[in-house]
């Protein structure tokens, strides 16, 4: 191939030129003198030889004058040019800028490229690009494929692993342009590249807390919040992460375990298995002293002194691990356990910016993995509860109909504290199975397990049954207790669950609408079946009514209006169970209205979303 030459070169060429031809006509000039002075005296050629020679000798000479005298400014601009261009490639270190020709060979190579990646120009001049490339992209022609690409669109920006001289990897940011001539026709490549792994590493990192916050949630077990720990991190942070907790007898035992090979899983097991002595470098420290250990450069086959013969040491040299970093899990004081990251290539080592971001992760983490216990003991004391309540049930039905039986004897009697007595223990029953079935309820909403039992109903007639039974409560407090119904309000509904939706707010109608009336309706449309409770009594304040159906949430507190704050709670569970709603109308001092709306037909898809909500 023919080599291209530069401006410099053309004119310095020119310039030869022309010396060149004033030589020979010189040199013919001065052959011609000698020529002539061997002739016999009397030819008169010689004076008009030596001027044709002289005149063109000066025509040669005047052409040179006037060839320097015009390619001068363009020579010197030219070099202009060159320096310009040398001093910006040398000025620009932060990114690597080269030229190559057409075929990809590098042609120019400043400082920034040698400063990022080890390479010099006189290593790469005339070479192609292919070994920054990691080796899987040359095989795969990426190299090749990024200037034709380049080539056809003018230019082309990519993302992705370069090499540097020492087999390290970072992650950059490469423009190709290419380069084409007056006559369209292309004559190499400009290349500019730039080291962005940090900025890819945070963007991974906002990316990796993002997924975090999204899969580290307390809904599930311990276990399976482990699990879901150890799969983000790899391949994103590591080639292998392994959680440990420690177990009951205070050892440090793994948890939970993600590899990329699945190859070198079996290999773990061994040594993951032994019991590591306490304080040994590694997990154990770690979750004993709660700070991290880094081991940025390691060597399978060379362990530091610290870490031979121990458990911890064993695992790095049968996985041939390369670099290590092992962060604590803690929530305040309290360290719940260590997360282990683990490379065995020489593509990724474990640095400070890697600790503070593991140290960040596993600190979520830890809080994912306490909300989880906090969340198994709630639901353990839920159960209990149920137990109990459940428990509980059979005995109190027995006592109220001793009671009953006792009152129903003592009727026609003259002890009236007796009859008093009576009463009051049959109110503080009702007011205990109330309480039962509150804690029943609340245990299988909190569990996730309420199941409706519908069935065709009257609300109605329902309405009457509750009115009924707190007929002797409404005389004790003073209230005169209204009826009114709309016939045809029936519906698909969990009679035991509506019963007891009615008698939790008939119940509080009389106790805080003490000496007032109340009011029960009930009205009909097409669509849904409405029941109102209306009380007379000490009312409820706007700000109050925003938390009056939450849970353990009292209104009016102290000794003359005793709760627990479940009561409008489980009302509310079991009304958006049936796919209903309640609302509350009321002003301190003016009493309160209760208004549940019903589809005549429960919504069965509503009742487990809610479930899921509790």
């Amino acid at each position: 191939m023919m080599r291209r030459w530069t401006f410099a070169q053309r004119v310095s060429a020119g310039l030869s030129a022309c010396l060149f031809a004033g030589l020979l006509l010189l040199a013919t000039l001065l052959s011609a003198v000698s020529a002539q002075a061997s002739m016999p005296l009397g030819h008169g050629a010689l004076p008009q030889a030596v001027l044709a020679g002289l005149l063109g000798l000066a025509c040669v000479a005047a052409l040179g004058f006037v060839l320097h005298r015009a390619l001068a400014p363009l020579h010197a601009r030219h070099q202009s040019s060159e320096q310009h261009l040398q001093l910006l490639m040398d000025g620009v270190t932060d990114y690597a800028l080269c030229f190559l020709d057409w075929h990809g060979q590098v042609t120019a190579w400043n400082a920034g490229a040698e400063r990022l990646t080890g390479w010099s120009e006189v290593e790469l001049a005339g070479r192609d690009t292919d070994r920054i490339y990691p080796v899987d992209q040359v095989a795969a022609g990426v190299p090749r494929a990024h200037r034709e690409r380049a080539a056809r669109e003018g230019r082309l920006l990519a993302e992705g692993w370069r090499v540097r001289r020492d087999g390290s990897r970072f992650w950059a940011e490469t423009l190709l342009t290419a380069l084409y001539d007056a006559h369209g026709r292309l004559r190499g490549f400009v290349m500019v590249t730039r080291d962005i792994t940090e900025r890819r590493r945070m963007e991974r990192a906002q990316a990796l807390f993002a997924e975090a916050g999204r899969v580290l949630q307390p809904l599930s077990g311990a276990r399976e919040v482990g699990e879901a720990l150890t799969r983000l991190c790899v391949p994103e942070v590591a080639d292998a992460c392994i959680l440990f907790l420690p177990s009951e007898d205070g050892t440090v035992r793994p948890h939970a375990v993600a590899c990329e090979d699945l190859a070198a899983t079996h290999h773990m097991w061994e040594p993951l298995l032994r019991c590591p002595e306490d304080g040994e470098v590694g997990p154990s420290r770690v979750v004993r002293t709660g700070r991290s250990e880094l081991l940025p450069e390691l060597d399978g086959a060379r362990l530091p002194p610290a870490l031979e013969g121990s458990a911890h040491g064993e695992l790095l040299g049968a996985l041939g691990v390369t670099s290590s970093l092992t962060v604590p899990l803690a929530v305040g004081s309290r360290v719940l356990g260590a997360l282990c990251l683990l490379s065995t290539g020489t593509h990724r080592r474990f640095g400070e910016v890697d600790r503070a971001f593991m140290e960040e992760l596993a600190a979520r983490a830890a809080l994912a993995l306490d909300n989880a216990r906090l969340l198994a003991q709630a639901q353990d004391a839920l159960e209990l509860i149920g137990v109990a309540a459940h428990d509980l049930g059979n005995p109190l039905s027995s006592l109220q109909l001793r009671l009953r039986r006792l009152s129903m004897q003592s009727a026609g009697g003259s002890d009236a504290r007796l009859r008093e007595g009576l009463a009051g223990a049959e109110g503080e029953t009702r007011r205990l199975g109330r309480l039962v079935h509150n804690l029943l309820d609340l245990s299988r909403l909190s569990a996730g397990r309420m199941v409706l039992d519908t069935e065709p109903l009257d609300l109605a007639h329902l309405v009457r049954e509750v009115a009924e039974r707190h007929g002797d409560q409404a005389s004790a407090a003073g209230c005169a207790l209204s009826v009114r119904v709309e016939e045809g309000a029936t519906g698909q509904w969990d009679r035991q669950r509506l019963d007891r939706v009615i008698t939790n707010l008939v119940s509080n109608a009389l106790k805080f609408g003490r000496g007032h009336p109340v009011e029960l309706r009930v009205q009909a449309d097409a669509h849904c079946v409405r029941f109102a409770v209306r009380d007379g009594g000490i009312g409820i304040g706007v700000e109050a009514q925003q938390r009056l159906f939450h849970r353990f949430q009292r209104v009016h507190a102290g000794g003359q209006h005793p709760g627990t704050g479940l009561g409008l709670y489980i009302v509310r569970q079991l009304v958006e169970a049936h796919g209903g709603t309640i609302h509350v109308q009321s002003r301190t001092g003016e009493g309160s209205e209760f208004t549940i709306e019903l589809p005549r037909r429960a919504n069965k898809e509503s009742c487990s979303v809610n479930e899921v909500q509790v």
